[in-house]
């Protein structure tokens, strides 16, 4: 199968129907991975100089005047288990990669200021198969955070994960597929988990098989037409150019 080749833009649903339920592999151009180097640079200049920072320096939500102290590589794996509190049935595994595309395709935007060696450690887990173990139910506000700390949580050895149709530790799974445990900066907790890539992977794949059940039905209608000798004098663009509902023109256009 051809790669899917990301630039940091024109990501397709097509796309994350492939890498979820094909297996499709994931390239980045050279110019992401420099996007993602400069933002990242930008990010601990600033740090560096004492600005404020959210999630960086700062604490989360309500305690977002509250200052890191200490290690604040530290803070990112605690808030990672702070927000670790998924509860349900595990998804399956399409909808786990859907998940886990979709945040690479946001990340490849290069605005986060995630470490370039996290992001290639989460796009080198996808390629190899190990998908972290998702519970199915938690969020907080509008973000799908509360169940992305399962894929930051196998990113650094942590929690369990599928790995060739068998769950285990993530470490283990890690350790299978040979690919080391990341180790978290500054903001890269964060950077992982806040997002609503869950819901993006699922609307993508619901919207797929939409789109492909649609698709079926005209065919159905058309081949019925034929069957019956049906009257096509109704398909008549002239007919849905007066009464122009939205796609009207491109249903007639398809079942002629």
């Amino acid at each position: 199968m051809t790669p899917l080749v990301l630039t940091g833009a024109g990501v397709s649903i097509e796309d994350v129907a492939a890498a979820a339920r094909n297996a499709a592999k994931v390239e980045v151009t050279p110019s992401v991975m420099e996007h993602l180097a400069k933002a990242r640079k930008v990010l601990d200049e600033a740090a560096a100089a004492g600005q404020q920072i959210y999630g960086l320096n700062t604490g989360l939500g309500a305690n977002l005047g509250t200052a890191v102290e200490g290690d604040a590589s530290a803070f990112q794996r605690q808030l990672l288990d702070g927000r670790g509190a998924a509860v349900g049935d595990a998804l399956p595994i399409q909808l786990v990669r859907a998940a886990m595309f979709a945040r690479i395709a946001m990340l490849s935007a290069g605005g986060s200021g995630l470490s370039p060696h996290v992001f290639s450690a989460l796009v080198e887990m996808l390629n190899a198969g190990v998908h972290p173990v998702m519970p199915a139910l938690g969020s907080i506000g509008a973000g799908d955070l509360v169940m992305m700390t399962a894929i930051a949580h196998t990113l650094i050895g942590e929690g369990d994960a599928d790995y060739q149709s068998r769950r285990m530790p993530s470490a283990k799974a890690l350790m299978m597929a040979r690919l080391p445990p990341v180790s978290l900066a500054p903001k890269d907790g964060l950077s992982l988990i806040n997002a609503s890539a869950v819901s993006t992977g699922a609307g993508a794949l619901a919207l797929v098989d939409a789109l492909s059940a649609m698709e079926q039905q005209q065919q159905a209608g058309a081949l019925t037409m034929e069957a019956l000798a049906a009257n096509r004098t109704i398909l008549d663009p002239r007919l849905h150019v007066a009464r122009p509902a939205a796609c009207q023109l491109l249903a007639a256009r398809t079942l002629r």
